[in-house]
């Protein structure tokens, strides 16, 4: 179940424009997919759904320069942004991707990601992907330039929200 929600919040957080969760537990004999594990895939879905909707997408593009440093071995980032006004970043451990199956790497992570923002006021949010959760919200006044993100302990993945205030 994690490895689906991978994918589906990587491909997305990288400015994929939708996502067809055809996993194998809609079979002949459900059809429905009313499993338990479906459904905390589907809520995992709908967190990804409601963490988007948070933005407006259409101002945004992917980013492959948002973060600087910071970012552990067998981590993984994808990120989108409207530059000096709103950032979406993923963060998670996994293997796998791009054609290949996603395999999730549990564990015990702790990041402290190097960012170059403009300066200005922001709200930041750190979310639990698996269960929309705001983690830790911080408002702030950046002069400009770098400034490290320390992100909170986490298990398998993370998001990050950063909006000019």
């Amino acid at each position: 179940m994690a490895d689906s929600r991978l994918e589906a919040w990587e491909f997305m957080g990288g400015g994929g424009a939708s996502f067809n969760q055809l996993n194998g537990r809609y079979t002949v004999a459900d059809p429905a997919g009313g499993t338990a594990d479906n459904a905390q895939l589907l809520r995992s879905l709908q967190n990804l759904k409601a963490f988007l909707d948070s933005f407006d997408l259409c101002k945004m593009h992917p980013d492959r320069s948002l973060v600087l440093s910071g970012v552990s071995a067998g981590a993984h980032w994808r990120a989108i942004s409207e530059v000096g006004k709103q950032y979406a970043l993923y963060l998670h451990h996994g293997k796998g991707g791009r054609g290949q199956f996603y395999v999730a790497v549990p564990g015990k992570y702790h990041e402290s990601l190097l960012l170059r923002l403009p300066a200005g006021s922001y709200n930041i949010d750190w979310v639990d992907p698996a269960t929309g959760a705001v983690i830790r919200s911080e408002n702030l006044h950046h002069q400009g330039g770098l400034r490290s993100f320390p992100a909170p302990s986490y298990t398998l993945d993370l998001a990050l929200s950063i909006k000019r205030g």
